[in-house]
């Protein structure tokens, strides 16, 4: 969802300076609902990566803990595989990155049209 808004967001074009008469380059800002829209969408997204990696957390932990209690430590030793919980965590931490991200332009966006309509 936030690819697709993303993909809406308007692109460069030029004009030509009336005072001037030279051409420049223009990228008009985004719209205001679709900013919002997206960044709901990557701060739930967020708030899902965060649980799903705790869940995923809690379950292998305790996946090896009760291995290795009901085995008594003779053939089987269960391990915590690292790489997988650092990319649940890493997932998490990016859409969060991204998050803020978005909301931070849409607060700059929301500050300038302030300061240029006074």
């Amino acid at each position: 969802m936030s690819f697709l808004g993303l993909g809406s967001f308007p692109g460069w074009h030029e004009e030509r300076d009336p005072r001037t008469g030279s051409d420049i380059d223009i990228k008009p800002f985004p719209s205001r609902p679709v900013t919002y829209a997206i960044a709901w969408a990557l701060g739930t997204a967020s708030l899902l990566l965060m649980i799903s990696a705790l869940w995923q957390h809690v379950a292998a932990a305790s996946v090896v803990a009760i291995i290795s209690s009901t085995v008594q430590g003779h053939t089987v030793v269960g391990d915590i595989g690292t790489a997988s919980i650092a990319l649940v965590w890493l997932s998490f931490a990016l859409a969060v990155v991204a998050f803020e991200g978005i909301v931070i332009m849409a607060l700059s966006i929301r500050l300038l049209d302030r300061l240029t309509d006074e």
